[in-house]
């Protein structure tokens, strides 16, 4: 039991802060991605603690996890109105971009760039954006996204393939 405690604070140490920027960029709301997280971590505590058989890699199964809770609050999305909607979208992308420290033109472009990025990324199919977010957002081996979504390899690296050229054809008419 203290083998398993110490291997779950392992990984909420390793693991939290990029399953929270996943949720964060998949659902739009820092509070309701915060929370998802959470229970993300004490779903598979619980089911560890149960004995767990099929946890073989911890982080695709958090990631799993986190996706299906996702994809539960999806189901019960409540309607928005478009004011609320512009409100939120105002500020949400600059929350993901990175402290200017440098204050160049070039850091300003990057920024840019990356905000017409995030932009056109919420805009891309879903599937697409999954993989391609937990691809380069945060940072999984194409092996490690099959395994947390249910899908080949090769299924996830077509989708990202895909969703890389579906965001590129969204970009360049505004560049």
């Amino acid at each position: 039991m203290e083998d398993l405690q110490h291997t779950f604070e392992e990984a909420f140490e390793a693991y939290s802060d990029e399953l929270f920027r996943h949720a964060a960029m998949r659902l739009s709301d820092r509070e309701r991605a915060m929370e998802l997280t959470q229970e993300c971590f004490m779903k598979v505590w619980v089911y560890a603690q149960k004995g767990g058989e099929d946890i073989r890699e911890l982080r695709p199964f958090l990631y799993r996890t986190l996706r299906n809770l996702i994809i539960d609050e999806y189901r019960k999305h409540k309607t928005v109105s478009l004011e609320a909607m512009a409100e939120r979208n105002e500020s949400e992308v600059e929350d993901y971009m990175p402290a200017d420290e440098s204050n160049t033109l070039e850091a300003a472009v990057g920024r840019y760039d990356g905000t017409l990025a995030l932009a056109a990324l919420k805009d891309l199919a879903e599937p697409y954006r999954e993989a391609v977010i937990m691809r380069y957002v945060d940072g999984l081996s194409p092996q490690e996204i099959a395994k947390a979504i249910g899908e080949s390899e090769n299924v996830v690296s077509v989708r990202v393939h895909r969703g890389l050229k579906k965001l590129k054809a969204m970009l360049e008419p505004q560049q």
